[in-house]
């Protein structure tokens, strides 16, 4: 499936990665594989146009999941 792919922590403030070709549509808490990084999926959105041949879903990917964790459990410890 084709799918736009956004990253950054707020869809305003996301960078376009482009159109990128999963097996199965992300659903929102999936990580998914980019160039050997894992990413937290946080927003699945429909994106439909009669007029464009390209991708009918957008995703808003994280930071790499690992990295996210990591960071959330320091968080946690340091309260």
């Amino acid at each position: 499936m084709l799918v736009t792919v956004y990253h950054g922590p707020q869809i305003d403030a996301a960078k376009d990665r482009g159109a990128m070709h999963f097996d199965a549509l992300p659903r929102c808490g999936d990580t998914v594989q980019i160039e050997q990084l894992s990413y937290l999926v946080e927003q699945v959105w429909h994106t439909p146009s009669p007029f464009y041949a390209g991708p009918k879903v957008a995703v808003l990917i994280s930071d790499a999941a690992e990295n996210a964790l990591e960071m959330r459990l320091q968080a946690l410890a340091s309260a």
